[in-house]
Formats: C-alpha cells, sequence, structure tokens
C-alpha cells in the first residue's frame, strides 16, 4: 500500500480531473480528506454524520476516481506529456551547450533551440 502523503498526492490529482463526477458531498468530503488532511472524525463532524459514513463516502469516491482513471487516463497522460516537455527542454539545452562550444556557432541551431523552447514555454504554461 501507498504511503499515506503519495496517497493522498495521488487522489488529490485524481480529484483535480475527475473531481465533478462525484457527487458534491463526497466530492466535499474527498477534498477535506486529501487536500485539507482532516481526519474521519473531524470531517464527521463537520457534516453530522459517522466516521463509518465518511469512511465510506471516502471508499466510494476512491472507487470511483480510480475507475475513471482507469477508463479514460487523462491524468497518467497528462504526467507523461509534462515529463516528455522536461525530457524535450533538456536535449534543447544539451544541443545549445554542444552548438556553443564549437568555435564558430551554428546560427540556425541557436535561432532554432531558441524558438523550440519558446514552443515549450508556452505549451508548459
Amino acid at each position: 500500500m501507498a504511503p499515506k502523503s503519495q496517497k493522498n498526492l495521488t487522489f488529490s490529482v485524481l480529484l483535480d480531473y475527475y473531481g465533478p463526477v462525484l457527487t458534491e458531498k463526497q466530492r466535499a468530503i474527498l477534498t477535506e480528506y486529501y487536500d485539507q488532511d482532516l481526519s474521519l472524525a473531524e470531517i464527521a463532524e463537520n457534516y453530522g454524520i459517522t466516521r463509518q459514513g465518511v469512511r465510506d463516502a471516502i471508499k466510494h469516491g476512491e472507487a470511483t476516481l480510480t475507475e475513471m482513471e482507469q477508463n479514460l487516463g487523462y491524468a497518467e497522460k497528462d504526467a507523461a506529456q509534462r515529463a516528455d516537455l522536461a525530457r524535450l527542454e533538456q536535449l534543447v539545452m544539451e544541443i545549445r551547450c554542444c552548438n556553443t562550444g564549437l568555435f564558430t556557432p551554428v546560427p540556425q541551431i541557436t535561432r532554432d533551440t531558441d524558438e523550440i523552447l519558446a514552443i515549450l514555454k508556452r505549451l508548459n504554461t
């Protein structure tokens, strides 16, 4: 089982992607549990329900979020895309470094890498 901090991050991310498919109450409970780090007792008090009721809502919400990610994979695709963009930026910087190390840097490489970096910056925002 994943450590609690990693689990919190995972479900917090899934809440960002798929939270609207949950009921308003489930979304609020999961937000309090994962994003605000409230205890079951604190959440139960906020909603006037039992701790077991809170736990059930969390489990049902987790199952829904997990199922949505398994079916659609948006969070995983986004993470992979961000990693790819970071790698592309690293490669461009290596090309620029190699080009500037030449006795006579190639101006076209400098212009092209500048453009690529500008595109990557736009994609990352």
